[in-house]
């Protein structure tokens, strides 16, 4: 379906139609997904999702920010409110979902993905 022609049937397209057709032109690259994302909101749908980088938890991502910052496996879990040993099975999972083996290379993923604030 083109976002230009409705062939199915005549008339304008619901909200959640148009909602649907400019989360996947933006996914596919066809449309600015900036742009997609203000006029959803604008329409009054949903926030954007927060996308993340190569399956990510937001909680890995949390934990991969404060690693790129330097800090420790303890300094972390005392941020975090969680133990040193379960940032470091976090560390783990960066690791094997980014590709990267060492913090410095997890430290340039999360420059690359722009995930540091």
């Amino acid at each position: 379906m083109s976002i230009y022609h409705r062939s199915s049937r005549a008339g304008a397209f619901t909200v959640e139609e148009a909602i649907r057709l400019l989360t996947r032109e933006a996914a596919s690259g066809t449309l600015d997904r900036v742009a997609c994302d203000l006029v959803i909101r604008a329409a009054g749908g949903p926030p954007p999702r927060t996308r993340r980088p190569a399956g990510l938890t937001a909680r890995e991502v949390e934990v991969l920010r404060l690693a790129a910052r330097g800090l420790t496996n303890q300094q972390i879990g005392v941020e975090l409110s969680i133990s040193s040993r379960t940032v470091g099975h976090h560390l783990g999972h960066i690791y094997d979902k980014t590709g990267r083996r060492t913090r410095a290379g997890v430290a340039v993923y999360a420059m690359e993905q722009q995930l540091l604030p």
